[in-house]
């Protein structure tokens, strides 16, 4: 059996072949009431946190990459962001206290070792700083101390993986000591309108999968090798709104914003009514195990000294619908497509929804290679994402909006009482914006394409305007030209 591909998530066939993320979802969306797409991201950014040190995928077409993702959510006051954030998250920040403890037990043995190692090291020092020392005996000792330096005790990693009000240089420092982190705020304006976000360029290169070198003045080089970051930010529209015109032209021009998956969701509220019965968690808690699971196995990673990443590969069927959809998303890109003016955006989200897919695959505990229905579920939750990605960052064209300017203003005419004015008796009362480089010309085209109104001549060639189209002409009316 097929899942139904169809751009957007079909919620039962979600639940079917997704059940674990997908009950989980549907089960935290019907308690909190909160936006169903809030709660997928909350999901994908408790998945993406386990899995991203012990995983990667590799493309169809051979390439091996992370399976982080940048995610974005945006909600207004009220939507209950923070209460899903902390409960999808709710494994990782527990177990976030275990590993600073295991790391603090760690630092008291690593302390100790390396004073032993230090002394060790200063007494063979003060025997070879001796003036009358033979040179037989100098040459065993040096060769010691040779061997001495290769037996430094090596730092323990740092067990922590949630990061928020951080600057980018301490957030690459984490990175560089840790390997592996999520910058998570359910309040992202403290991410957006921080330091963290001036990271850009290099955090572009951690997503994928690069490593990045940083220069500090006064300390020592960063070299970030083989590292894994997952963002995911929560913002109100208000906060947002900037980011998207000039302030956002430099981010946006980077890249940065072309990578992220975006939840834009309608809101919830006015429809939130109480069902007086007691909520039910056994879906939540189905998936807090199975992330425990998977913490448990990062853990362990941390513990023998980060061995190699599993490698997740499509099945055959899976890699020609990706090659598929591949081609589609790259058609869209042409004069006219969808993505004509997101051709950045565009670049991303075949590459997304493999991430996706593999996530997916990973986290429910499927055998063999990724299949094509989980693929397909990937692509819906990535192309509804992609709706609101182009919703967002790319404007309106201005005939579209100034039709529904003059759309507006018409629907007011009618509820007056008017139908059918002179053309030129629109344009004398349209707003001013609309009165100059034909812009009011190129709107009424607009409407007149959709079928919204009906121009019409008479015998003088003066135009008028039908501005109810769907009414038959009155019977009095003279034999114009439409």
């Amino acid at each position: 059996m097929a899942y139904p591909m169809t751009g957007k998530i079909n919620a039962a066939a979600f639940c079917q072949f997704i059940p674990l993320l997908g009950e989980a979802v549907r089960q935290a969306h019907q308690n909190y009431q909160s936006p169903s797409r809030l709660c997928l991201l909350g999901g994908l950014a408790a998945i993406s946190s386990a899995i991203q040190p012990l995983a990667d995928v590799v493309m169809p077409y051979g390439a091996t990459v992370p399976l982080s993702l940048f995610l974005l959510g945006i909600a207004k006051s009220g939507e209950r962001k923070s209460a899903v954030e902390h409960r999808f998250m709710q494994q990782i920040r527990a177990i976030e206290e275990t590993l600073e403890a295991d790391h603090k037990n760690r630092m008291a043995d690593y302390n100790v070792r390396l004073h032993q190692w230090k002394g060790h090291r200063k007494r063979l020092e003060k025997i070879l700083a001796k003036e009358e020392l033979e040179y037989s005996e100098r040459k065993r000792v040096s060769e010691e101390l040779v061997e001495h330096w290769k037996e430094e005790p090596e730092k323990p990693q740092r067990g922590r993986i949630i990061y928020e009000d951080i600057s980018p240089i301490a957030m690459l420092a984490a990175l560089n000591e840790a390997k592996v982190g999520a910058l998570v705020s359910s309040e992202g304006g403290i991410v957006v309108d921080g330091k963290s976000f001036d990271g850009v360029p290099y955090f572009n290169s951690l997503w994928s999968g690069e490593s990045v070198r940083v220069s500090r003045m006064g300390k020592p080089t960063l070299q970030i090798n083989d590292a894994r970051l997952m963002i995911s930010v929560m913002l109100q529209p208000d906060i947002f709104g900037p980011h998207t015109g000039k302030k956002g032209d430099k981010v946006r021009g980077s890249g940065h914003w072309a990578r992220y998956l975006v939840f834009n969701p309608e809101s919830t509220q006015g429809t939130r009514f109480s069902k007086k019965q007691a909520n039910s968690w056994e879906h939540m808690e189905r998936f807090d195990h199975r992330i425990s699971q998977i913490l448990d196995r990062a853990r362990m990673a941390r513990v023998v000294g980060n061995p190699e990443r599993e490698k997740i590969l499509f099945s055959p069927e899976a890699a020609s619908l990706w090659f598929d959809l591949a081609d589609e998303i790259e058609d869209g890109i042409r004069s006219g497509g969808k993505y004509e003016n997101a051709s950045d955006h565009a670049s991303k989200l075949a590459e997304n929804m493999a991430r996706v897919a593999a996530l997916l695959h990973y986290f429910e505990g499927f055998e063999g290679q990724i299949s094509a229905n989980t693929l397909r579920v990937a692509a819906d939750i990535c192309n509804e994402c992609s709706q609101d990605f182009i919703g967002l960052f790319v404007p309106v064209p201005e005939e579209i909006s100034d039709a529904e300017e003059l759309r507006s203003m018409m629907r007011r005419m009618c509820n007056d009482g008017y139908r059918i004015v002179k053309k030129n008796y629109l344009r004398q009362r349209c707003p001013n914006s609309l009165r100059s480089g034909g812009r009011f010309y190129k709107a009424l085209d607009v409407l007149a394409r959709e079928g919204a109104i009906r121009p019409m001549q008479d015998t003088r060639n003066i135009v008028y305007i039908d501005m109810a189209p769907g009414l038959a002409l009155p019977w009095d009316f003279p034999l114009w030209y439409c």
